[in-house]
């Protein structure tokens, strides 16, 4: 029989061990019991997280990517492009991710129309070229054939009227020469303000409803032979866009200022609304080539021209005023720089020999008055090919001269054709028959 003393120690040290794995177990349930409940909140964050993600990722395909094709392939402007639609993943992999997305979206629409703008350009910069030079040789034919008839006849007058739609046509083939990242096709000598002015008149359909003021101080001021033509080609944008949204007289007149002059045309037409100046503002600062994957109206174009004209050759043209009729003030001012002097003595005796040379080389219809000087005239002046003279500066116009040679009336038709058929035949003489080669700003 055991000793009471022994079995109390022995059920003691059981009671002892029992109650140690009792305590032990109960530290291990806890232990898994809070683990568990970490567990638990690390799955409800994930599946939050994922439920995040998913959304986000909806957002984009649904959302982002629909509005960026909107304004980067279809061209739709003020379109928002929104942002992360949980602001918790700002800065994570999830918007790296997106934005490089965005990038490269951006990168493969910029090089596909680079690809297409070149090879389209390049194809109707082509085409331009051949139907350009088709068209001038056709021109110089008909004033050829201007020459050798009166003035004032029926058929003179059919020639005038043939040579403004030649006018006309050649005009649409510039706009297109450079909106297609080229120059306008022809070098002319320097010219006077006044000539400027009469050549964009001659190149609309509506041209006897401009009005040109005429001052010797402005109009017989000499611009260079570079600028020439660009400046004309502007000028008959403003003018063509006046005559087609107006129904009265437009008016024209040249403004000194201290830096330079302003070609100011008024017309009482039409004006335009705010969102049509904020794009003409958009167009006139545009500098770049034609997109031609995004060209929307082929007929609103005349602003790009002037746009692309006025950044390529220092001159500024402005569509945000009105004029004192209602309608829209159009401004080209030309800084002081893009000026020239007009011929020199040498030159203008020069042209005066080879006119008198090519005077006693053309025979004359019988009955016909010897030109003046044409007796004396020096043999072995130079010549191009064909034995027409050479194209030189012409001599400047006096003022007096000026004044008696100004234009005509817009009223009188008939007194104005005759001063059309003399001014196209003065115009003629300072320009190629043939454009000279080009050079492409892609």
């Amino acid at each position: 029989m055991l000793d009471p003393q022994v079995t109390t120690a022995i059920l003691g040290a059981g009671f002892a061990a029992t109650s140690a794995g009792f305590f032990a177990q109960t530290r291990a349930k806890r232990r898994l019991a809070a683990r568990c409940a970490g567990l638990e909140k690390q799955h409800a964050a994930n599946g939050t997280h994922i439920a995040t993600l998913e959304t986000e990722v909806r957002h984009f395909a649904e959302v982002t990517m629909p509005a960026l094709v909107d304004v980067l392939a279809r061209g739709h402007r003020g379109v928002p492009v929104p942002g992360l639609s949980q602001e918790q993943l700002a800065g994570t992999v999830v918007d790296q991710a997106h934005q490089t997305v965005r990038r490269l979206l951006k990168e493969a629409l910029a090089v596909t129309r680079e690809q297409i703008g070149r090879a389209a350009r390049s194809s109707v910069r082509d085409i331009i070229d051949e139907a350009q030079t088709g068209l001038h040789r056709c021109q110089m034919r008909v004033v050829e054939e201007m020459e050798r008839h009166p003035d004032g006849t029926a058929y003179h007058q059919s020639l005038m009227n043939f040579d403004h739609l030649v006018t006309q046509s050649l005009h649409t083939l510039q706009r297109m020469r450079i909106l297609t990242g080229s120059w306008p096709g022809l070098q002319r000598a320097d010219c006077t303000v006044r000539e400027i002015v009469e050549s964009a008149r001659g190149r609309i359909n509506d041209y006897l409803r401009v009005s040109y003021t005429y001052e010797p101080r402005t109009g017989e001021t000499w611009l260079e032979g570079r600028i020439v033509e660009p400046v004309t080609v502007a000028l008959t944008e403003l003018l063509s866009n006046a005559t087609a949204f107006s129904d009265g007289k437009v008016f024209v007149e040249v403004q000194a200022f201290q830096t330079g002059y302003c070609i100011v045309v008024d017309d009482g037409g039409l004006n335009m609304n705010s969102f049509q100046r904020e794009e003409a503002a958009r167009q006139l600062g545009q500098r770049e080539v034609l997109d031609v994957t995004t060209v929307q109206d082929t007929g609103q174009l005349g602003f790009a021209v002037i746009g692309r004209l006025a950044g390529e050759y220092g001159f500024a043209a402005d569509v945000t005023s009105t004029s004192p009729y209602g309608g829209v003030r159009a401004v080209l001012r030309i800084p002081l720089e893009l000026f020239g002097h007009g011929p020199t003595d040498e030159e203008i005796e020069v042209e005066r020999h080879a006119a008198t040379s090519l005077a006693r080389q053309t025979p004359l219809p019988e009955g016909a008055p010897v030109p003046a000087g044409a007796a004396d005239a020096t043999p072995g002046e130079p010549t191009a090919p064909g034995g027409l003279p050479q194209r030189r500066r012409r001599a400047p116009i006096s003022a007096a001269t000026a004044r008696d040679s100004a234009p005509a009336p817009a009223d009188d038709p008939d007194a104005f054709s005759a001063g059309l058929a003399h001014l196209g035949r003065t115009i003629h003489d300072t320009e190629n028959d043939t454009p000279e080669g080009d050079q492409p700003h892609d």
